[in-house]
């Protein structure tokens, strides 16, 4: 993916793929996306939390570097993030091996018992198989203080260009029923809903939409990876 100057609001934007350097910020939005989507999820010190963040991005071979891009201002703070999952590749792990442990460290007992029940709470019933000719998208999060301004539908519109150049003919992701900022984001952006989760495990857990968006157009899709994808 290259990496393109685009404008949200007038402002300038650069979306590129995620460096290392750029962890440490995207473990911050990170929390920022828990506190939006579960509430409450993520306790403990906040430099315990960026820890336990940071940790998960960097497990399983730098998990969280994989197809991801950042949105960067003109000064180069990374103030949104995206990342994508092509059919086939493993999933990426909210709680890779080793997150209790460090958990416990990092935010204490209570809060890594509280963490952990709303996780395996927040997978019930999410067992949508993704078509094999889509990318999934997750993790898409914006700085609560740039929120507004156009980034989101840019961030996501240079996200679903690099699917396209990849091959992929859509893009699906997942949303909790009650973030009705991040749906109305999705709408805009051209996603319909095309499943729910079921009664039963909206009684357990939290309810949740699969939307999906279609590609007018695609290439054929290469057999190697883009250079600039890690």
């Amino acid at each position: 993916m290259s990496t393109p100057t685009m404008f949200a609001d007038d402002a300038a934007i650069t979306i590129r793929p995620a460096k290392p350097a750029d962890l440490p910020a995207i473990a911050d939005l990170l929390i920022q996306l828990y506190a939006a989507e579960l509430p409450g999820a993520l306790n403990g010190p906040l430099a315990g939390q960026q820890a336990l963040m940071l940790f998960t991005l960097q497990a399983n071979n730098t998990q969280g570097l994989h197809r991801r891009y950042v949105a960067c201002t003109t000064a180069g703070d990374v103030i949104a993030t995206a990342a994508i999952e092509a059919p086939g590749e493993l999933r990426y792990e909210r709680a890779p091996t080793g997150t209790i442990s460090k958990a416990l460290t990092y935010i204490g007992y209570q809060a890594t018992a509280r963490l952990l029940l709303t996780v395996a709470q927040s997978m019930l019933g999410t067992n949508f198989k993704i078509p094999t000719d889509a990318v999934f998208v997750h993790s898409v999060v914006v700085d609560a203080q740039r929120r507004g301004q156009g980034i989101g539908q840019t961030l996501m519109q240079a996200v679903e260009q690099s699917a396209r150049e990849q091959g992929y003919s859509s893009a699906v992701l997942q949303v909790l029923a009650a973030n009705q900022p991040a749906r109305r984001l999705y709408r805009q952006c051209g996603y319909h809903e095309i499943w729910q989760s079921p009664p039963w495990a909206s009684r357990l857990s939290w309810p949740s939409y699969i939307m999906q968006k279609m590609f007018v157009s695609r290439t054929p899709r290469a057999n190697t990876e883009l250079a600039a994808e890690r």
